[in-house]
């Protein structure tokens, strides 16, 4: 069983954090100065006294309010026509993702997934004996045609694949955004070798430039997507409020699986979020981190072209992150430990993320919570160490 890297970081940057001012780009998270903390306090001290249950268990697929409301919430801004029965709460996306697991795999099974993909996926899906096939990424998403090629591959040799997971829109590590043509082609090859698509959203209400894009489930015609939908991101990952839209068959198992689990998601948050829909405010909480975010995003971008103009890097159109690729010769564990004990700087080692053993010169950068006053000079000791090891 091997450790989260961004978990085991968050945990080396807090304890350094007590006696030094670390800049990070690290944990995937949203500034908690953008979120409406007063405006929750006020609405929970309204839950409080409005739900007399809201501090007792809610069914195990979640309070049926929230779940009809999230119904909705996915036909106003996904065009997914979704119904309450076939949605399941849960405690964040990566329950959800645990979940899929559980219900879906077999020591030895293989699933496809992007390279890179997200890492606390890859270790959990691993915890349950399966194989992970990577394919590669381009900047318009994962190249299907590789995928279409692996699969075929697969088959003629005997050989199912269970699902294949993708983060179409704002990807982590990556910060790339699948393009329509690449999502259209991605469910045709789908449905010609009878694969389930798990559709990771977590990033899909943090786009930052104007896109035509829609969710795959929102296309599905065949109900081979499995949806898993989040409000971490925009209205704060302490919420743990996250959700599974998929077939009658296959939400069954999940509430079967689920309920010894956990009883049921944090019964509170599930109120707020409910709260939030309900009122209407998930739309200003929204636009708020968009606009927070996406001028962070503009002076890491900024930043990287002027003191690192010879390296690759990542340009998102949505989500948290931008990778990039430091010289050849620079291991990215290495680079990562340097830059927190002598710079002062955390970022996140990409090479977990893939799937195949490459990355190893490639580092993840977060911006969402990062100081903007901040950002560049944090980019600009990037720089510095990179020149002492070339």
């Amino acid at each position: 069983m091997n450790p989260s890297p961004i978990r085991e970081a968050v945990s080396k940057i807090a304890l350094k954090s007590r006696y030094k001012e670390i800049i990070s780009f690290a944990a995937g998270e949203p500034d908690p100065d953008v979120l409406p903390r007063r405006a929750y306090a006020e609405l929970f001290s309204e839950i409080l006294s409005k739900y007399r249950k809201s501090l007792n268990y809610s069914p195990s697929e979640g309070v049926p309010d929230l779940r009809e409301e999230i119904a909705k919430f996915m036909k106003e801004y996904e065009s997914v026509d979704a119904s309450m029965e076939n949605i399941v709460v849960t405690v964040g996306g990566s329950q959800a993702l645990d979940i899929i697991a559980r219900i879906m795999f077999e020591p030895g099974d293989i699933v496809v997934t992007e390279n890179p993909s997200y890492v606390n996926t890859l270790l959990c899906w691993r915890h349950y004996g399966v194989k992970v096939v990577g394919i590669p990424m381009d900047d318009h998403g994962i190249v299907v045609e590789e995928l279409e090629k692996a699969l075929k591959k697969l088959r003629s040799s005997g050989r199912k694949v269970k699902l294949v997971y993708v983060i179409p829109t704002g990807q982590n590590p990556s910060g790339i955004t699948m393009s329509m043509d690449r999502r259209r082609y991605l469910l045709e090859v789908a449905s010609k070798y009878d694969v389930i698509v798990v559709e990771d959203t977590a990033y899909n209400h943090l786009v930052y430039e104007e896109t035509s894009v829609k969710p795959l489930k929102s296309m599905d015609k065949e109900e081979r997507v499995i949806y898993v939908g989040s409000f971490s991101k925009v209205l704060g990952t302490g919420l743990r409020i996250g959700w599974i839209n998929a077939d009658p068959d296959v939400i069954e198992k999940i509430r079967y699986c689920k309920q010894p689990m956990d009883m049921c998601p944090p019964v509170p948050s599930q109120y707020l979020v409910l709260e939030v829909l309900k009122r209407k405010l998930f739309d200003d909480i929204k636009e708020k981190a968009i606009k927070s975010y996406r001028m962070k995003r503009d002076i890491m971008l900024e930043a990287l072209d002027k003191h690192l103009p010879g390296l690759k890097h990542t340009k998102p159109v949505a989500g948290m992150f931008i990778l990039l690729w430091l010289p050849e010769k620079i291991d990215a564990w290495t680079f990562a430990d340097r830059l927190l004990e002598e710079y002062d700087v955390a970022v996140i080692p990409a090479t977990p993320f893939y799937t195949d053993g490459s990355g190893w010169n490639v580092i993840r950068l977060n911006f969402s919570m990062a100081n903007p006053e901040l950002i560049e000079e944090g980019v600009k000791r990037i720089s510095d160490l990179v020149n002492k090891f070339v």
